[in-house]
């Protein structure tokens, strides 16, 4: 289940490196049925390219076939 009417629309919440979260994001997921740590990341570069470069990205429920929980740090 996506976070909007389109299911590859997922939420990204964005955290300072301190842990203090800053902000929510709608983005639009890359594929689906690939790995899914270069979905996210892929996903991640097209739909915020450096804006959140100092950030760690939390995804909940991302679109993809073997859907888990993920977060990174913007800077790898």
């Amino acid at each position: 289940m996506g976070f909007t009417i389109r299911d590859n629309m997922v939420r990204v919440d964005f955290f300072k490196q301190s842990g203090k979260w800053y902000t929510t994001e709608e983005m639009e997921w890359i594929g689906y049925d690939g790995d899914i740590f270069d979905e996210y990341r892929n996903s991640l570069k097209v739909a915020f390219k450096d804006r959140f470069s100092e950030m760690n990205a939390v995804c909940l429920e991302p679109y993809n076939k073997n859907s888990h929980p993920l977060m990174i740090n913007m800077r790898d």
